[in-house]
């Protein structure tokens, strides 16, 4: 028999109390399928179990914020009697009671079971919006001690759970993904080549870096804190903030992290989760296999203008998405080496957008140069994105599609002020070039108000434009 009492986070007394007699695993979490359901911000849908071992329980963490076994941090562990086991840094507490005279005597006799279909609100010490009738050996308190106490308890516990809650977040899994975590067993199978990374007859990686999470790092991406990961079989990218990020800058990744994970479209990769390792946070997304709209242009020569205004409406939509949310999310970093081809045909495009581990957050703690020069509007360069920064980048992308040329070739200095000219590029569409001006003016108010309207004018200079060689496929 084994006896799990969920204690209260301020007077660490009995609030509720589950005995199990035959059951070889035990799971808890916030998803209504646990065997023990407990609602709190910090608790994951599936965050551990417990495991009859012979005659010994064992209790192993599934958890993104992590599991506490007596105060120390585990992921595998055996259980004794009157352990402690805390969900998350600032989690609920559940003591541990093994065999069948050592069930803990509890205040109220409605504390012996949880009313079935009930969630346990693991950080009030109430259950179905209801206080749990509670009892403490205690001095007797006077009301304003007991609210002073319990208000400046619960102000720091709620602090610590929403930072901890901006670091785990659960996006678009793989649902496979969602089980038990285990390291890949050795690969036993020759290497075709010594440069491989993965087996070609297993599939698992044949060198590991370092783990972070539930993640094998096979190796760095080219940017700071940007690598390659693998898990159960797929490949993700995964992005934490800057090593010498600034709290302010932090806090931006983290909203960042918490946002992407709830947006779902075509042109936007999946992102899976986000998570803390240690005290680094990061964002996982899937591994986008293709060819860029930079490598199709360098092999296939530039786009006509039908060309580029059917590859580029679906990521106006994207944007219009991202600018509308709240705060705004903006990925200051397009170009055409982020916008990719796959190989594998998605769902009702054929672009999708990379190079997330440049964006932000628009925010007041904005301040910091991010992006590329020549496709980055001069209020980025300030450190003062906004929407219209976005709309700057995609006009200067537009120019290198259309000319194979970068953008910083056709700026210059005009009569008032250096920017760049669509008026200079040969044989351009003079509807093109009213776009391109408008996108880059210097002054953002300016460029159009919206990807909305970006788009509607493509689909008018689509329209109008007579077709010429091909269109995008």
């Amino acid at each position: 028999m084994i006896t799990l009492t969920l204690l209260h986070p301020v007077q660490a007394t009995p609030v509720q109390s589950w005995t199990f007699e035959n059951e070889n695993v035990i799971r808890i979490g916030r998803a209504v399928d646990n065997h023990v359901v407990l609602y709190s911000a910090v608790v994951s849908r599936h965050h551990v179990e417990l495991r009859r071992n012979g005659l010994q329980w064992e209790v192993v963490n599934l958890g993104t914020n992590g599991t506490y076994l007596d105060g120390k941090r585990i992921q595998q562990a055996t259980l004794m009697d009157g352990g402690i086991l805390r969900l998350a840094r600032s989690g609920p507490n559940i003591q541990v009671r093994l065999g069948s005279d050592q069930r803990p005597a509890t205040p109220s006799a409605r504390m012996e079971t949880v009313p079935e279909g009930r969630l346990v609100d693991a950080e009030k010490g109430t259950y179905a919006g209801e206080e749990a009738a509670l009892s403490t050996a205690a001095e007797p308190v006077s009301n304003a001690e007991a609210s002073s106490s319990t208000s400046s308890s619960t102000s720091v516990t709620t602090q610590e759970e929403e930072e901890e809650a901006e670091f785990a977040v659960e996006g678009q899994l793989p649902v496979h993904l969602l089980s038990e975590w285990r390291a890949p067993p050795d690969c036993q199978h020759r290497r075709a080549q010594e440069t491989d990374l993965f087996c070609i007859e297993c599939g698992v990686p044949l060198r590991v870096w370092k783990t972070l999470g539930n993640y094998q790092i096979i190796r760095a991406l080219g940017q700071s804190n940007i690598y390659l990961g693998w898990r159960s079989g797929l490949t993700a990218v995964i992005k934490g903030h800057s090593l010498a990020a600034s709290p302010q800058e932090i806090r931006a990744f983290q909203r960042q992290a918490r946002q992407l994970c709830q947006i779902q479209h075509p042109v936007l990769p999946k992102f899976w989760e986000a998570f803390q390792c240690g005290s680094d946070s990061y964002l996982v997304s899937e591994m986008v296999y293709g060819q860029s709209l930079k490598q199709r242009v360098q092999e296939q020569g530039p786009m006509n203008v039908i060309e580029v205004s059917r590859w580029l409406m679906p990521v106006c939509e994207l944007l219009e998405l991202l600018h509308q949310q709240t705060p705004p999310v903006l990925h200051l970093h397009i170009r055409p080496s982020n916008l990719i081809h796959p190989h594998v045909q998605r769902e009702t495009t054929n672009l999708v957008l990379v190079g997330w581990g440049k964006a932000s957050v628009l925010t007041s703690d904005s301040g910091t140069f991010i992006g590329t020069v020549g496709y980055s509007a001069p209020e980025q360069q300030e450190g003062k994105p906004e929407p219209a920064s976005d709309l700057f980048a995609l006009g200067a992308t537009m120019v290198y599609l259309l000319t194979g040329y970068e953008p910083e070739t056709y700026f210059r200095w005009g009569s008032r002020e250096y920017r760049l000219y669509a008026e200079d590029i040969p044989h351009l569409d003079p509807l093109m070039v009213d776009l391109i001006n408008c996108l880059t003016h210097p002054d953002p108010r300016e460029r159009y108000t919206s990807a909305a309207e970006v788009k509607k004018r493509l689909q008018e200079i689509a329209t109008i434009t007579p077709a010429v060689s091909s269109s995008a496929s």
